[in-house]
């Protein structure tokens, strides 16, 4: 049976650093495709990500709630991406005679095929919460119900979030927005007994 981030956790506090590798083998894609959301290259995702995991592994004993764990560590994501942004903008431009080669930037992951450029756009330009609910919804492939229980929130707010992500990317493609996908799969009716 697999371990909650919870267990893992407390397991890592008491010196158990495999019981960190699990977290990190949990959470990397989705913390890696959070930084491609953000408009980073493969190779600079990479780094943020690692960096991500560095901080959170450094400051595990501050978090409160163990059962948070993915909540807080897509937290320090964002916060890497801020620091890095910050950093960039504080480095000294090269002078011109050290220019570096020119190279288009388009705010895209290198190899990314040129037909997904404009939905990865679309993503990049969705608020915070709701690229965390994309990501983890058709790159992880978890159920509404599922990506409530990884953030720690109602499931009626995973549900918004992809309602009113999925609208925006709907109308950004030129359609109307449709049913959301957001909603589980319809159940089954209870089967009533003979009257």
């Amino acid at each position: 049976m697999a371990r909650s981030d919870a267990e893992l956790v407390q397991q890592t506090l008491a010196g158990d650093r495999e019981a960190f590798g699990v977290l990190v083998e949990r959470h990397r894609r989705t913390v890696f495709a959070l930084a491609l959301s953000h408009g980073l290259q493969a190779a600079e995702a990479e780094d943020a990500a690692q960096e991500t995991f560095i901080r959170a592994f450094s400051s595990l004993a501050e978090l409160r709630e163990p059962a948070a764990f993915a909540r807080w560590v897509y937290g320090i994501a964002g916060h890497v991406r801020i620091d890095r942004a910050r950093a960039a903008k504080r480095r000294p431009e090269t002078n011109n005679h050290e220019q570096l080669p020119e190279r288009p930037d388009l705010g895209l992951p290198e190899g990314l095929d040129p037909n997904h450029a404009e939905a990865f756009r679309a993503i990049t330009a969705l608020p915070e919460d709701q690229r965390v609910v994309v990501t983890l919804r058709y790159l992880e492939g978890l159920s509404p119900k599922e990506i409530a229980e990884r953030l720690g929130e109602p499931r009626g707010t995973i549900r918004s979030r992809l309602h009113h992500a999925l609208s925006y990317l709907q109308t950004a493609f030129g359609g109307a927005p449709r049913q959301s996908e957001a909603r589980e799969p319809a159940r089954e009716p209870a089967q009533e007994g003979p009257r």
